[in-house]
Parts: structure tokens; C-alpha cells; sequence
């Protein structure tokens, strides 16, 4: 059980590492001076973050939850 913990603080903070990367290339693709979407695709798009993390801590939640499961 301790090992699938361990194994999910990992993902987190790989996951939580990576947000960064994700946040910049939402912003490339919908600021800027002539940004490559704009409109209902923008705000779409300006989402992916916010549903990256919610999907990161729900797949470890599931990981977590399924290991301690007998």
C-alpha cells in the first residue's frame, strides 16, 4: 500500500511539474498579438489546465483507491 502512495505523491508532482509546459502552450495558442484561436475555441481551450489537474488527481485517487481495495 505504501508503495502505490509513493507511487501517486510521484505522479503528482511530476503531473504539477509539467503544468507549467501546459499553461504556456494554452497561452501561445490563445494570447498574443494574433493569437492561432480566438472566440468559443479560446475559451474552450483555456480549460486544458484546469481539466488536466482535475484528471491528474482523479487518476491518482483511482490508483490509490484500487490498490487498498481487497
Amino acid at each position: 500500500m505504501v508503495n502505490k502512495l509513493l507511487h501517486g505523491m510521484i505522479a503528482i508532482v511530476i503531473g504539477l511539474a509539467l503544468l507549467p509546459v501546459v499553461s504556456d502552450f494554452v497561452d501561445d495558442l490563445t494570447g498574443g498579438e494574433e493569437p492561432a484561436l480566438d472566440g468559443t475555441m479560446a475559451a474552450l481551450v483555456d480549460l486544458v489546465p484546469i481539466l488536466y489537474v482535475i484528471i491528474l488527481i482523479s487518476g491518482v485517487v483511482g490508483l490509490v483507491y484500487t490498490s487498498t481495495r481487497n
